[in-house]
């Protein structure tokens, strides 16, 4: 790796990405209208109600799964919830030729509901450009997959700011593991110590980089309530499945802005 050059590394949802309850539900409502149309076509018939209880149900699975750092593909989240919404042991949809189809209908929202970009994110990113840092993506992903991610940052017009984009699905394990923060230095070629990684979650983000040596700024923001009482969000699971101790948790700035990272970091520099 050359040791000349410095990174950026930013997180993507409520860091550079601010998502809303509302919207979050509307997906939700998408996805699983467009997994009952597919299934249909397909010879499963299952009601709307159906297939809310799946989706509902595996928030819990997730939370699971999360708690391990382990990431959860796609086609995996819709075979749990294919599963509990038909009662059945079997997965109904399994030897079909509708894995495309059903992981389109699961993983299109995002693009059709969007979250919004954070209003600072754009002059923040130039600043950071022209300063001549390698800025990364390193996320956490959820419902929707890297690629579809990588759609949505194109459309938004932040995508060719990034020389990296690592994503939780790609590499099988979530934030705070190793693993992840690993394969986004060797994407960016930047040592560990020579990269700042800002996120809003301190154990995920600013635990999960210090661990690796990495230096971290914690944006402080407060995930909305209302995340926490609609059913099927993962919002609020992923602070719910944290490990580490506050008094463990020790970031090398806290900014209430993105605007305020460069600050920070010139003083790390």
């Amino acid at each position: 790796m050359a040791s000349c050059r410095f990174s950026v590394a930013f997180d993507l949802w409520e860091t550079l990405l601010i998502d809303e309850a509302e919207k979050d539900l509307l997906r939700r409502r998408m996805r699983c209208e467009g997994l009952r149309r597919v299934l249909s076509r397909f010879g499963l018939g299952l009601t709307l109600a159906d297939i809310f209880k799946g989706y509902d149900s595996s928030v819990a699975w997730f939370q699971s799964s999360w708690r391990q750092n382990r990431d959860i593909p796609t086609i995996e989240q819709i075979r749990y919830v294919v599963k509990i919404a038909s009662g059945s042991s079997t997965i109904p949809c399994e030897g079909w030729n509708a894995v495309k189809e059903l992981e389109e209908a699961y993983t299109a929202p995002a693009l059709l509901v969007t979250p919004s970009l954070n209003p600072d994110a754009v002059p923040t990113l130039n600043c950071m450009r022209d300063r001549g840092y390698r800025i990364g993506l390193i996320s956490n992903t959820g419902r929707t997959p890297g690629r579809v991610l990588r759609l949505l940052l194109n459309r938004l017009g932040i995508l060719h700011y990034f020389c990296a984009t690592v994503f939780s699905d790609e590499v099988g394990w979530l934030k705070p593991d190793r693993r992840i923060f690993q394969a986004a230095a060797e994407k960016l070629g930047v040592e560990m110590p020579r990269i700042v990684h800002i996120g809003d979650d301190s154990e995920r983000d600013a635990w999960g980089a210090k661990q690796v040596g990495m230096r971290a700024i914690l944006l402080e923001y407060e995930i909305p309530k209302a995340f926490k009482e609609h059913p099927g969000s993962l919002f609020a699971i992923s602070r719910d499945t944290r490990s580490v101790d506050d008094s463990e948790i020790k970031p090398d700035g806290r900014i209430k802005s993105l605007r305020d990272a460069l600050k920070v970091i010139d003083c790390l520099r």
